[in-house]
């Protein structure tokens, strides 16, 4: 559920360390995997509102905030054919002036506490996110319930909102990396809902109408598989009963919509793609192919294999790739884990006269590692790679909201986040091969270049046939 846009305070790391303590997480380092640090987070509280949004409480008196963190399905996997990028504006026009507040005065009662507010939209999920003072909450969730309950939609935001949408299109043409992530998409996922951008594109924002943006509200931000996380410095009964007041009259208006389909692994993308950019000096390179969904039965071996391989300035394609061959600065593998179906993908860029080069090591790597697996060292230093990097991202209340969130909105094991380190270092060499042969492809890697047309025809000669598109 990645944000797209929003206000939204950073704390510092120092206090971010301060933050973790507060909020009673312990965490026992240790040096080995097999003794993993001990991650116990606060007790929660869990319930269902009358309406059936979903609620969870993480109380924490130790510091005097509140964050509040709502996440509803949906995202731009719900967009309408031909409306790309919908999820997106509705998502930007929610702060733009909501129930009895317009935009400046919305704004202004969030900023005269001293707190944020941020409404984005992702693949799957449209986000609402606040953190106020603790005896500021009362306001926060007001502005939380007016924004997602009753915003107004008003004709003058929608028309900046959608231009501003538009620029920061034209804006990502300019970045090859960003273009080369926004084309992967239809490349791995096809005609499959999250084969798109959140941001849409080009035409399909441009024939957007405030009156989708009503209908999509109304159908899609709903209490129907929606969940509310609220961390800090609350009680938890009397918690519960501000949200039965404030969010009773949020309805869903039918049967909800239905669920993102799963992305069968054999309709995976094949081939090459080269996506054209004249004079370009240097080759954005994407290789790919559909992945495993989250709460997948090989997660955690997934997850363990995809650090062996690119994940970490030690892996395998780092090392080989940057330091060893020096083709290029940055690359990295990801298998991106959504509700019903993921992507996996290595994203690099070279200059255009090394293409080749970095494109062959690059599968040299892949399938050596498919075929002859990792070494124990390697293994290890995943693990603890993994395990030391987790706890790094709940040392914030709003980073402990988002996790906790990410679980429910998932429907995975409440206690995923406390389990996470048990579950790593459970993981087998035995594990990681079969998920190395089973998720991570080799020769029907899809290739998806984005350079300068003449020098990459050239360059991909003894690939196969290669088609060339516009810029998405």
């Amino acid at each position: 559920m990645s944000a797209r846009r929003g206000s939204a305070r950073r704390a510092a790391p120092g206090a971010r360390a301060v933050f973790a303590l507060a909020l009673g997480l312990s965490l026992a380092a240790a040096p080995a995997v097999a003794a993993a640090a001990r991650l116990t987070l606060p007790a929660a509280t869990r319930a269902t509102l009358k309406n059936g949004l979903r609620v969870v409480i993480v109380p924490s008196a130790r510091l005097p905030l509140v964050d509040l963190r709502l996440v509803v399905p949906a995202g731009a996997a719900y967009d309408p054919p031909g409306r790309e990028g919908l999820a997106g504006l509705t998502a930007d026009l929610l702060t733009e002036g909501a129930g009895a507040r317009d935009a400046a005065a919305f704004a202004e009662a969030i900023a005269f506490v001293g707190g944020s507010f941020a409404a984005t939209a992702g693949p799957e999920a449209l986000t609402l996110s606040c953190e106020v003072l603790a005896r500021d909450a009362s306001l926060g969730i007001e502005l939380l319930r007016d924004a997602v309950v009753a915003p107004t939609f008003a004709p003058d935001a929608f028309e900046r909102r959608r231009a501003e949408a538009l620029g920061r299109i034209a804006s990502e043409r300019d970045d090859l990396w960003a273009l080369a992530d926004r084309a992967m998409l239809p490349f791995v996922y096809g005609a499959h809902p999250l084969g798109h951008a959140t941001s849409g594109g080009e035409a399909s924002v441009r024939a957007l109408t405030r009156d989708d943006v009503v209908a999509f509200h109304a159908r899609h931000v709903t209490p129907a598989g929606a969940v509310l996380v609220v961390v800090g410095a609350v009680e938890p009964r009397a918690m519960l009963a501000e949200l039965e007041r404030a969010f009773g009259a949020w309805k869903a208006p039918g049967a909800p919509p239905p669920a993102v389909p799963p992305l069968p692994r054999a309709g995976g993308a094949r081939g090459v793609r080269l996506v054209a950019a004249p004079e370009a000096t240097q080759a954005q390179i994407r290789l790919g192919c559909p992945g495993v969904p989250r709460g997948h039965p090989d997660e955690f071996a997934v997850r363990v294999a995809n650090a062996i391989l690119g994940d970490g300035f030690t892996s395998r394609l780092v090392n080989e790739i940057r330091v060893v061959r020096g083709l290029t600065y940055r690359i990295r593998s990801a298998f991106t884990m959504h509700r019903t179906a993921g992507a996996f993908v290595i994203s690099t860029f070279t200059r255009n006269a090394t293409l080749r080069d970095a494109v062959d090591e690059i599968r040299n790597v892949v399938r050596t590692l498919v075929q002859e697996g990792p070494t124990e060292a390697e293994l290890e230093k995943a693990k603890r790679f993994l395990t030391g990097q987790f706890p790094l991202g709940l040392q914030a209340p709003d980073d402990l909201a988002a996790h906790i969130a990410d679980v429910e909105f998932h429907g995975l094991d409440p206690a995923w986040i406390e389990s996470f380190d048990a579950h790593v270092a459970a993981v087998t060499m035995a594990d990681v091969r079969r998920a190395l042969k089973s998720y991570v492809c080799t020769d029907d890697l899809a290739l998806l270049v984005v350079a300068d047309p003449d020098s990459a025809r050239a360059a991909l000669a003894g690939f196969g046939p290669v088609e060339q598109v516009g810029a998405p």
